[in-house]
């Protein structure tokens, strides 16, 4: 059964016209995100376009071919402004060069009234803003676990039409009167327009909404003072790292360690907790920068913090001893303070991580005692017994 342009072009417009509405709620709900602006301006702009193509069954010509196709290309840019946005990358001005050709070749009466030449011009052009899109998109694909392949899928099947539109399109003009002068592959361009348009409007619903709960996961993993991980994060990490160990024949050897700032109230008492702030905040560039690679740092709250160090206990106790030397040399904004460090390295093939960070309490409280300013090792009972005898 042929398939009928008139049905074909009613429905065109009810889907952009319903999907700008869905767009424009979903943009005020999102506190006006800008991807979902520039999607919705590109939801608009396609229906103007549409609209002034219906034009050409009572004889205009400059509005639907100069006018409806100079919107049709700013929409095409504002969806890469979309992409732009997502990508977190500047807008520039590429985005208005294909409407701005269009138009400087309207000008010319061959291109003006050669439809074979418009048809190639705008196929051409509709693969360079896909492509374009295609390569954003790709480099967003960090960010997009779920959507980035439904998105990636989407774009090549719209590419790749436009480029068989090309040979396939004989861009004779249809003596059958009707909404869409075009030519008789233009019933194919507003069912393959249709599909795209839903397909993407969706997709870029998602990929949103998948950036924004990664977004919220990310903040509830880190520290909001110091940017560093929360105890959340750490217990996490380290439960899949020794996950990821356990399947491997060799022990994996590691250490907990817990810091305590010294006498950090009296930071407080005497500079104000926002000096306070900047001490905690120093303490965690101290350390990252310190930390080794496969290491693993979180502040557990107010004062204390703890890691995860790969290595024995002898490679812990180097780390440790020159994270409290740097913290002791470290003198932000003239404000001295020093760090009592405990750490416990694994003994056993599957220790866990909490079960060690208890040991390494322990050794805090040993260091604390001691004077502070110093690091002390887990003791077993017995190596204990053996010091004090």
């Amino acid at each position: 059964m042929p398939l009928d342009i008139y049905t074909l072009f009613i429905c065109e417009l009810y889907v952009l016209g319903f999907l700008s509405i869905i767009l424009i709620f979903a943009w005020v709900g999102a506190q006006y995100d800008r991807v979902l602006g520039f999607t919705t301006l590109t939801l608009i702009l396609t229906l103007a376009a549409v609209l002034l193509s219906s034009l050409r069954s009572a004889g205009l010509h400059f509005l639907p071919v100069a006018v409806g196709n100079v919107i049709m290309l700013l929409a095409y840019g504002t969806l890469l402004n979309a992409f732009r946005t997502f990508c977190r990358l500047p807008l520039g001005f590429c985005w208005i060069t294909g409407a701005l050709l269009w138009a400087l070749l309207c000008a010319f009466p061959q291109f003006y009234h050669g439809q074979p030449k418009r048809v190639l011009v705008m196929c051409l052009l509709c693969i360079i803003f896909t492509a374009a899109l295609i390569r954003l998109l790709w480099q967003a694909r960090a960010t997009l676990t779920v959507t980035f392949w439904p998105a990636q899928i989407l774009l090549w099947i719209h590419l790749l039409f436009h480029l068989a539109r090309i040979f396939l399109d004989d861009a004779v003009a249809t003596p059958v009167p009707g909404a869409i002068g075009g030519s008789g592959f233009s019933v194919y361009v507003i069912l393959e327009s249709i599909l795209f348009v839903i397909g993407l409007t969706f997709t870029i619903l998602a990929m949103v909404n998948e950036r924004t709960q990664i977004a919220h996961k990310l903040a509830s993993l880190h520290d909001p003072l110091t940017g560093v991980w929360n105890r959340r994060a750490l217990f996490e990490a380290a439960e899949k790292l020794l996950l990821r160990h356990a399947r491997l024949p060799q022990p994996y050897i590691y250490s907990a360690v817990l810091f305590d700032l010294d006498h950090f109230k009296s930071i407080n008492d005497r500079y104000g907790h926002q000096q306070g702030d900047r001490v905690l905040v120093d303490f965690c560039q101290v350390v990252k920068a310190l930390m080794p690679v496969e290491g693993q740092f979180a502040r557990l709250g107010g004062e204390e913090f703890a890691a995860l160090l790969p290595g024995d206990s002898e490679q812990a106790q180097r780390i440790c001893e020159r994270i409290r030397l740097a913290t002791q040399l470290s003198l932000p904004n003239d404000i001295g303070y020093t760090v009592s460090i405990g750490f416990a390295t694994a003994s056993q093939r599957h220790q866990a991580f909490p079960a060690l960070l208890a040991l390494a309490d322990e050794a805090l409280y040993r260091a604390k005692a001691a004077g502070r300013n110093r690091v002390e090792g887990y003791q077993t009972p017995q190596a204990a017994m053996a010091e004090a005898g």
